[in-house]
């Protein structure tokens, strides 16, 4: 009988704890705000880049202007149209017993997916792959063409 019990209370308190994926706030910081560069192109043709940011302050302003803080974990957005693709780069890193060269080589250190006329998107990081629910304002910014072009 206490065995029954203990699995009951188990299986409730997973049940409640993890259905709530609506509340749930980023809690690992992606890193996005060490990004230098960003491409952004479209889901209709994604080998062409339709912008580059690559001025540290227009990057660090796109960055901001994401309100990462106030995204929350959502499921799947299942009947959106994919829009714009952002890839986010930073300069990698040189590791001991490498050549420091002045070179700047960029490695890709995530992607973000908006979604037509929704306020979902995606993320994509070496560690993570998550959707999220973002403000309606950040949502349309990423919408926005004319952000796109600079």
């Amino acid at each position: 009988m206490m065995k029954k019990v203990c699995m009951l209370l188990i299986f409730v308190s997973v049940f409640l704890f993890g259905c709530s994926n609506e509340k749930k706030d980023l809690k690992e910081n992606p890193g996005l705000d060490k990004s230098e560069k960003i491409e952004v192109s479209s889901e209709e043709n994604p080998e062409l880049v339709l912008s580059v940011i690559d001025n540290q302050d227009e990057v660090n302003e796109f960055v901001n202007t994401l309100e990462i803080n106030k995204w929350r974990i959502v499921d799947t957005p299942s009947t959106s149209t994919k829009e714009y693709i952002y890839k986010m780069y930073q300069e990698d890193t040189v590791k001991r017993g490498e050549p420091n060269t002045d070179e700047k080589g960029l490695k890709q250190i995530a992607t973000i997916i908006t979604y037509k006329d929704s306020p979902y998107i995606e993320l994509s990081t070496k560690i993570m792959h998550l959707y999220f629910k973002v403000p309606k304002d950040v949502a349309e910014y990423l919408s926005n063409k004319e952000n796109q072009k600079y």
